[in-house]
């Protein structure tokens, strides 16, 4: 399997637990947990897919995302205790799965020849905009608009893919660069 895959679904996964977390949080039914679990973990990067005119977006093409974010999600909702005590690890991920996401955010706009500096725009809006559609509908300001590390963290994580791409730097070293950036 590609390593840029699992990356990708592990990011999935734990941008589910994530979600997960924050509709159990608000005291939602399984319904709201799988909702909010599977807008943060696919939202972004089928926003991006919308915005490049990629139709249909990824989720609908690749049966996997679903899955995972609802795995994900399901697992948070039924293991709630358990990932409570967990949170560093989750943390860890969510960490992960946001330089994963800005990498491939980065990726596919450039193949899609849009400029650099909308190619790191729309890595941004990867790896937060599912993060923030979960925070609007759990009715909280967007957790991005009120930390800015955590948006800045992305996009200079996108700034160092452009900057190593320029190098003509092999995918390989990016994605892994830029996720533990």
């Amino acid at each position: 399997m590609n390593p840029l895959l699992i990356l990708d679904l592990t990011g999935t996964f734990f941008f589910a637990v994530s979600g997960a977390l924050v509709a159990l949080k608000k005291e939602m039914d399984l319904f709201g947990v799988l909702v909010l679990g599977c807008i943060t973990a696919i939202g972004g990067g089928t926003l991006r897919e919308v915005l490049l005119g990629q139709f249909p977006p990824f989720v609908f093409r690749e049966n996997a995302y679903i899955y995972v974010a609802v795995a994900g999600s399901l697992l948070t909702y039924f293991f709630i205790e358990q990932c409570k005590r967990i949170q560093s690890v989750i943390l860890l991920a969510d960490a992960l799965g946001l330089g994963t996401f800005v990498s491939i955010g980065v990726t596919n706009a450039l193949q899609a020849n849009i400029t650099p500096v909308s190619a790191v725009i729309l890595g941004v809006i990867t790896a937060v905009a599912g993060g923030m559609i979960r925070d609007v509908l759990a009715g909280e300001i967007p957790f991005v608009l009120k930390r800015d590390f955590y948006a800045a963290t992305c996009v200079l994580g996108g700034i160092v893919y452009l900057i190593l791409a320029g190098f003509q730097t092999p995918q390989k070293i990016i994605i892994p660069t830029v996720t533990a950036f």
